[in-house]
């Protein structure tokens, strides 16, 4: 074991030098990938003036989709 690990029970404490280094505990969190991420391209297109995105919240009208009060 080197000197920036400490062993407590079952679970492995890997500091920030060790990064790089993949640990798997026992039982939890096998090593799977969760999740992926999908963002299709955009085109550059018409946006909001500053003042009126500020108030909706959005710089892109494509993107503003208000909530029914």
């Amino acid at each position: 074991m080197s000197g920036t690990e400490k062993e407590t029970g079952q679970e492995l404490k890997v500091t920030a030098a060790d990064a790089t280094t993949i640990t798997h505990t026992s039982g939890f969190y096998p090593p799977l990938r969760l999740a992926q991420a999908y963002v299709p391209p955009q085109r550059y297109g018409r946006t909001y003036s500053p003042a009126e995105a500020l108030e909706k919240g959005t710089l892109f009208p494509e993107l503003y989709s208000p909530y029914p009060y």
